[in-house]
């Protein structure tokens, strides 16, 4: 019995590829986008930083998956550092065919913001 689970599969930048009947496998060939998230003079991402990051991910010819997140109040594609592709998550992946990719939100301070998931169709 295989135990892997898709928090396992899902190594950021590592592309996997998801087909209807929810199979998994590498997206040989297939490269995450390469984003950095801009923020304001104290390091916060205001909503204009969030915007043109989405808008950049889109050249890129990937979409970025929201409102997953379990943070208050908040329903935007960053995930905190301490969730994980599992649950309905997991569940929302596997039942949607298409290409996937977990990539760290790099901040233009060096800092971490967290991640999220960068989605393209197949």
């Amino acid at each position: 019995m295989n135990t892997t689970t898709l928090n396992d599969l899902m190594q950021v930048d590592h592309v996997i590829r998801v087909d209807g009947d929810g199979c998994i496998t590498d997206a040989d060939g297939m490269y995450a986008p390469e984003l950095m998230m801009e923020t304001d003079d104290d390091g916060q991402i205001l909503d204009s930083h969030e915007r043109a990051y989405i808008d950049e991910v889109k050249r890129q010819g990937w979409d970025l998956l929201t409102g997953w997140t379990g943070q208050y109040s908040y329903h935007g594609p960053i995930m905190h550092s301490s969730e994980y592709v599992g649950g309905h998550l997991e569940d929302h992946i596997r039942e949607t065919p298409g290409f996937y990719a977990v990539i760290t939100v790099e901040c233009d301070d060096d800092e971490a913001a967290g991640w999220t998931i960068a989605y393209r169709e197949a």
